[in-house]
């Protein structure tokens, strides 16, 4: 795992939007998994400005996540916080993104579809995702198993309770379907993003303790081409 600290947030989401850039302009046909959430936000701003006619123009992109119970169109939902300030504004066309159906009568069947998406597509290039603080990653809650692809899962209190800034009003959070720990795990470059005072806690139980699966950002140190990037007010050390 590779761990690194930016002076500020605009700093690590340059570093990140220009990581994202020359991947893509290297390898035209990528396939990119991105997490919703406000951490990525000035990322996807910083790719959308210096995206050049035609990097886009292939790249596949796979959203990590959906509350469940959440219609694509509210507010709140991840597919918003990805769709607004990233797909639309490079022009990405319908069959080049996949986001989950929140509202799937058949949960099972819309993870096997995601599934089916990503194989169809020869896996994920790159995946970038921020971190919760109980070390979730995309709603990969703690005890989620390191060999799983998408699935549904049960929200502990504390996601459920900070998913709240996102709404407009109290709305109930009580399970997610998320791209799994085994696609993070087998994507080729794996990329977790945190910044601010409050993700300084578990980005030191990160650094520190062991692999567990009770830890799921711990599988980063499992992968063998992962980053922790990280602002100086998330940084413990």
């Amino acid at each position: 795992m590779n761990y690194h600290v930016f002076p500020t947030y605009e700093e690590l989401s340059t570093h990140a939007a220009h990581f994202i850039l020359a991947h893509v302009r290297n390898n035209p046909q990528a396939t990119i998994c991105v997490a919703s959430g406000e951490t990525p936000l000035l990322t996807f701003q910083k790719i959308v400005a210096d995206a050049q006619p035609g990097d886009f123009d292939r790249v596949t992109f796979v959203a990590l996540d959906e509350w469940v119970g959440i219609a694509a169109d509210n507010a709140g939902s991840c597919r918003s916080y990805i769709d607004a300030p990233l797909i639309k504004p490079l022009g990405i066309s319908p069959e080049r993104v996949s986001f989950f159906d929140g509202l799937a009568t058949d949960l099972e069947a819309e993870c096997q579809r995601v599934n089916d998406f990503i194989e169809k597509h020869g896996g994920l290039d790159i995946i970038m995702v921020g971190i919760g603080l109980n070390g979730h990653l995309g709603l990969n809650e703690p005890g989620s198993s390191f060999d799983s692809y998408a699935h549904v899962s049960v929200l502990e209190e504390v996601t459920a309770s900070v998913g709240q800034k996102y709404f407009q009003s109290e709305t109930p959070l009580t399970q997610g379907i998320t791209v799994g720990l085994k696609h993070f795990l087998e994507a080729k470059t794996a990329i977790v993003l945190a910044n601010g005072p409050r993700k300084r806690d578990i980005i030191r139980r990160v650094l520190e303790e062991p692999v567990s699966e009770s830890l799921p950002a711990s599988a980063l140190k499992l992968h063998s081409n992962s980053y922790l990037w990280v602002d100086v007010a998330a940084d413990p050390t």
